[in-house]
């Protein structure tokens, strides 16, 4: 591949998206060859945001549901390798990326037949951090906005699981990257800027806390996927699993300390839970 030209499409899943999508898009629209939007709103789009949508290098799809992240990757990547790309860079709609972050990947995709996943340095607003001075360093999970994927391993290991809905959907399809024998790294020159939930900043005394402040229904997929995740990988990915069970932890007495609905919360992690064991998977109102 090492010479060859390579076409990518990218793809952003969009829900009741407001205006800032346009700024967000336009960060990467020129960096790749197509942009799928996969739209699963529940309410017609905003005029601008139409207009915007019509862009020659833009193909909306329209779901007129919500049929959750999972589906909606599988339909631009189903979408995208029918039409011969190699890859598929994937965003939320509420991030933009660095001007070099597409061209920076597929270098280093030329570089190693191996590589299944190019993951950027995250950057989040309220809580920027420095990225590492080595360029490349291997990572269990990439985060789906900002990554590409490699459309011919995707095709060989299967897609993005739809019964996940969302939540943990990248995590998973992650492992699964690394279980069938390629590597997923994050390239520290490149940059997503990400705003993660209703984010913001507490204190106790001189420590910094940053709940997430995710909703009720959140919690619950969040529980549910993380749980059927460690299911499914706990004889491969111990360490992994060990650290994100610490996670949930934090994240439990964040809730407790910082949030408010807590007990709500709390009631959709448990059924979230309870939903696991019984192997209940999909949309939560249609359970």
């Amino acid at each position: 591949m090492k010479d060859e030209k390579v076409r990518i499409a990218g793809v952003t899943v969009t829900f009741n998206p407001k205006s800032e999508i346009i700024e967000n898009a336009l960060s990467y629209l020129n960096q790749v060859d197509l942009l799928y939007i996969i739209d699963n709103s529940e309410v017609d789009l905003d005029d601008n945001i139409k207009s915007f949508f019509s862009n020659p290098k833009i193909r909306l799809v329209i779901n007129k549901a919500n049929l959750g992240i999972a589906f909606a990757l599988n339909q631009a990547a189903k979408y995208a390798t029918s039409e011969g790309f190699d890859f598929l860079l994937t965003m939320d709609q509420d991030s933009k990326t660095s001007n070099n972050l597409v061209a920076s990947m597929i270098k280093e995709f030329k570089k190693n037949d191996d590589i299944g996943i190019l993951s950027p340095f995250v950057v989040h607003p309220i809580n920027p951090r420095i990225p590492p001075s080595h360029l490349l360093q291997e990572i269990f999970v990439a985060m789906t906005s900002g990554s590409i994927i490699k459309l011919s391993v995707y095709n060989e290991i299967g897609g993005f699981l739809n019964s996940l809905f969302i939540d943990y959907v990248d995590y998973e399809y992650s492992l699964k990257t690394i279980s069938k024998g390629y590597k997923i790294f994050q390239l520290n020159n490149t940059f997503v800027y990400h705003n993660l939930g209703e984010i913001n900043t507490k204190r106790i005394f001189s420590k910094k806390f940053f709940p997430t402040n995710h909703s009720p229904s959140r919690w619950y997929y969040r529980t549910r996927n993380r749980f059927y995740v460690y299911k499914l990988y706990k004889d491969s990915f111990h360490e992994f699993i060990n650290k994100d069970k610490k996670n949930l932890i934090k994240e439990l007495i964040k809730i407790l300390l910082f949030e408010d609905k807590k007990f709500y919360k709390y009631y959709m992690i448990l059924k979230g839970y309870i939903h696991f064991r019984k192997n209940k998977f999909g949309k939560l109102d249609t359970l």
